[in-house]
């Protein structure tokens, strides 16, 4: 390939040698032919002046005549004159190869002339030679790089500080782009099988069980021996199939934003508005357990009131996962706090819980996709491990963040950090 590139960059230099060589040869040799024709000029000159020096040591009453031929432009006296030349072996119509004052100057002039013409069509061939030679290799290098790119090797966009041009540097440049273009191209192709690859590997995981204890549900209904016994599968088919439509619920939801299938319709919406929907979707899962979500706001100021813009509906439901993480994991008769922080940029909103708590080692991780925790009690507790995923990814999608850390005595506090309108 470096021989490639090389060779093609002395085949252009090459020609453009040639072509100064060849210009050169040309000019030298027009300069000598030149010479070689004044030369004879000027021999002529001297044979014409020692012409008239007989005719006038002879006859210098001769003179006047002489001056008055040598001016006359109607060649009264060419007829005669030929007349007399005739007797002396000139003709009228004699070629300059048949004059004897030309005649040893174009025997010298035209093998000259031959040798240089030959030259000059030697170089012209070898410039055209050395330019069909760069095109090929160019062409083959052109090639070489596409093939590489349909094979995914993308190893000619590496070493582009001893690159040489393919054809010119701008139609470089463009095959370079397009290498880089399809080089992300392929890497996004390869993230997306992967990821696609992850996705049903954990869907089916996470159906397996839900699935697997449906079966056995009915199953164990069907081979019931009393009617109380069938009506308490039956009560726990409903519980697995209730399961299995929320969990599916989420992981639709997960694909339509990982495939960017939902649009987050960012709207003007009061914070104590998108509060209050989040709040209404667990409502009902606290009063099993008596336990009281509380608001706390800075003394003398109304935080929930703030507006935002923000989807109020994605954003409610990703307070909501956490409101009905922090509900799930609380004892009976505990509280969930909500509290809220105005800043100059965004709002810090904190849910605090009395539940289990989150280790440090699951700090990390709690955000990921279907994971659950290490935790006995998490383990033992439905769930499907998307919740706090799906909040993560609604939050980060307008400009949020979200984490979590240890309460002060017992339980967890998710911090969300939502930015105001102006600053968005």
């Amino acid at each position: 390939m470096t021989t490639t590139l090389k060779t093609s960059g002395f085949a252009w230099k090459t020609c453009a040698l040639i072509s100064c060589l060849s210009v050169l040869f040309v000019c030298i040799y027009g300069f000598w032919g030149f010479s070689l024709l004044n030369a004879q000029y000027t021999l002529e000159q001297k044979q014409h002046g020692n012409i008239a020096g007989a005719i006038l040591s002879e006859y210098p009453e001769a003179e006047q005549a002489l001056i008055a031929a040598m001016q006359d432009t109607d060649y009264d006296y060419l007829d005669k004159g030929f007349s007399i030349l005739t007797k002396y072996g000139y003709q009228e119509n004699m070629l300059i190869t048949d004059d004897p004052y030309y005649h040893s100057a174009l025997l010298s002039f035209f093998p000259l002339l031959a040798v240089v013409l030959l030259i000059d069509l030697l170089l012209i061939a070898l410039c055209f030679f050395f330019f069909y030679k760069s095109r090929r290799q160019q062409e083959w290098r052109l090639h070489e790089i596409l093939e590489s790119y349909l094979a995914d090797n993308y190893s000619p966009l590496v070493d582009q500080k001893n690159r040489k041009p393919v054809f010119s540097e701008s139609f470089t440049d463009t095959l370079l782009k397009l290498g880089h273009k399809l080089k992300a191209k392929t890497r996004a192709l390869d993230k997306e099988r992967d990821h696609t690859k992850t996705l049903v590997t954990d869907i089916s995981h996470q159906l397996k069980t839900p699935v697997s204890a449906l079966k056995s549900c009915f199953t164990m209904c069907m081979e019931a021996d009393s009617e109380t016994e069938r009506a308490d599968f039956l009560e726990r088919c409903a519980e697995q199939l209730s399961h299995l439509e929320n969990l599916i619920t989420e992981l639709v939801n997960i694909s339509r934003l990982e495939t960017d299938m939902v649009t987050l319709k960012q709207e003007h919406v009061l914070l104590s508005d998108l509060l209050a929907d989040a709040v209404n979707m667990v409502y009902e899962k606290t009063l099993p357990k008596n336990i009281t979500v509380e608001l706390l706001e800075p003394d003398g100021e109304t935080g929930s009131r703030i507006p935002l813009f923000l989807d109020r509906r994605w954003t409610a439901e990703a307070v909501a996962n956490l409101l009905d993480n922090a509900v799930k994991y609380s004892p009976a008769d505990s509280t969930v706090t909500l509290r809220l922080h105005r800043f100059y940029s965004y709002i810090r909103l904190e849910i605090e819980d009395e539940g289990i708590g989150v280790s440090p080692v699951d700090a990390n991780r709690i955000f990921q996709r279907f994971y659950r925790g290490s935790h006995p009690v998490v383990k033992q507790t439905e769930g499907s491990g998307v919740g706090l995923y799906l909040a993560r990814r609604i939050l980060e999608a307008q400009g949020g963040t979200i984490s979590v850390k240890p309460a002060a005595e017992k339980g967890s506090i998710f911090t969300l950090h939502l930015p105001l309108p102006e600053y968005m």
